[in-house]
């Protein structure tokens, strides 16, 4: 099991006061659930809208409207964000999960002292923003500290009065370990495999990628460098070899950036002129069942969290269907429950009575072949075979073509029934890549096709992002096995496809 959250370590908590209504927001590229009052909101959402139209700006990604929007849930506070994510909550402020079923931000509404050197909810929030916009649209390899230091530097944006941009502030929120704590050894960021991190070697590494990224953005004597190192990195060069050709001798660096740490002033742009297209927003309030669920519904799309304990996710879901039995969102929670569960008629009954609500709710659909499915898997006694499970799923994509996630089933049929898929079946493996890059799981699948089609090349491409996951071992790992089997083995060899990419 992998997981693939994307998180924002901080050491300082701070609960605040709750509203009790919950209300939703539709904007160009979010969905966005929060208990604030609509103004609150419609502010949330636009500086969230205005950020995505600056990170374009600034790396020329064309504007666009995402047919699978990012959802972002605006949460009380830290407790509310560290139950979100389960047993790795520690000193976890803000996270971004990347799924196959949706994406999701969970940041909290209110955060920090409102002092100079405390993050606060839009530090958070632009921080989780840029992973997800890196993942999005950025195809290549990038370094463990490269991936936090760009999330770092874009978290401290500054939208002034009069309608200019601060880019690159100081990230004083990591001050505390820049100065109090040992210098991160350059050539440990460098190396090869991303580092593991306790607590306290987190917070340094976050603090120097911030710094590195920093310095190798404004510091003259070494501008181009940056660029040189990340496509020689991109390209396949070795870590250490990338680095040294570009940055040149590692301790002379380490020195620069202590220099650079302790000068009396630091550089940041100033941006004006940038003209933002207003993003069309609808707001709406959330039925008082679906508020009451929205906690579960947290804890739900946070999918990597919920197969981890999935006794004690069906357990709760099943509580909370009793009392809202006739909720759309309530049966969809527990027919995915139950599915994780194996008890595929309770799955089949709370999914069919989703469907008898919403008869063309392509999730339920696919999810009537995806039941059919495990079915399949345990007992082979699904009337029809694994020809039927395909024309249920072909249902849901005429029901979703920009689904993702249909797609993939399509291809994990052939996987699981161990026949070689057509080539249609690469076409909507490529297609749900394009819709939902950020992925992981998606990424294995496209991954495992390639290697299996004898596409290697292709094959590495694809796993490149996954390849020095800052966040899991677990997944670096995995992309990186898949590999070598692939390049020891031949493509026939079943044992190519052993990895288990996640959960949906």
């Amino acid at each position: 099991m992998i997981l693939r959250i994307w998180l924002f370590v901080l050491l300082i908590m701070n609960p605040v006061i709750s509203h009790a209504e919950w209300r939703k927001v539709t904007s160009d590229h979010f969905i966005i659930y929060g208990d604030l009052p609509e103004d609150r909101l419609r502010g949330f959402v636009e500086r969230v809208e205005k950020f995505d139209n600056l990170l374009r700006a600034m790396t020329g990604q064309k504007p666009e409207t995402s047919p699978n929007k990012l959802v972002i849930f605006a949460v009380r506070d830290v407790s509310a964000v560290q139950r979100a994510i389960g047993k790795t909550g520690g000193n976890v402020a803000g996270f971004y999960s990347p799924g196959i079923a949706g994406s999701i931000v969970v940041t909290p509404k209110d955060y920090g002292t409102g002092g100079k050197f405390s993050a606060d909810s839009d530090t958070i929030l632009f921080h989780e923003y840029a992973h997800h916009f890196m993942l999005q649209y950025f195809s290549a390899g990038y370094p463990a500290w490269y991936v936090e230091g760009f999330a770092e530097y874009y978290s401290t944006i500054d939208f002034k009065p009069d309608g200019s941009i601060a880019v690159g502030l100081p990230a004083y929120h990591r001050a505390g370990s820049l100065v109090n704590l040992a210098a991160y050894p350059v050539e440990r960021m460098f190396a090869a495999d991303a580092p593991k991190l306790n607590n306290e070697e987190s917070a340094r590494f976050y603090g120097y990628a911030w710094l590195m990224t920093h310095y190798l953005s404004f510091e003259p004597t070494r501008k181009g460098q940056l660029t040189t190192y990340l496509q020689a990195f991109a390209k396949g060069v070795a870590a250490e070899k990338a680095a040294k050709d570009a940055f040149g001798d590692p301790t002379k660096l380490q020195a620069d950036l202590k220099r650079y740490l302790n000068a009396k002033r630091i550089s940041y742009r100033t941006i004006s002129g940038l003209s933002f297209t207003p993003a069309a927003i609808a707001v709406s309030v959330v039925s008082p069942a679906e508020s009451a669920l929205m906690p579960l519904y947290i804890r739900f799309m946070n999918d990597s969290n919920r197969k981890e304990d999935v006794d004690s996710f069906v357990v709760d879901v099943r509580k909370e269907s009793a009392r809202y039995s006739n909720e759309p969102r309530a049966l969809e929670m527990l027919a995915e429950g139950e599915l994780d569960a194996d008890q595929f008629a309770a799955a089949t009954a709370a999914n069919d009575a989703l469907l008898a609500l919403r008869p063309t709710d392509a999730r339920g659909l696919l999810r009537r072949a995806r039941i059919a499915a495990a079915v399949m898997r345990n007992n082979d006694s699904f009337l029809g075979g694994w020809k039927a499970v395909r024309s249920l799923i072909v249902k849901a994509n005429r029901a979703a073509p920009d689904d993702p996630f249909p797609l993939m089933e399509y291809y994990d049929t052939f996987r699981q029934e161990g026949t070689r898929p057509p080539a249609i079946v690469g076409d909507g493996l490529n297609r749900a890549l394009e819709l939902a890059p950020q992925v992981p799981k998606l990424r294995f699948a496209l991954a495992n096709y390639l290697i299996k089609t004898e596409k290697l090349g292709e094959a590495r491409a694809v796993l490149a992002p996954l390849l020095n996951n800052p966040h899991s071992q677990g997944m670096r790992d995995a992309a990186r096995a898949m590999l070598a089997r692939a390049n020891s083995q031949t493509p026939d060899d079943k044992s190519a496809t052993g990895v288990e990419e996640g959960s949906k």
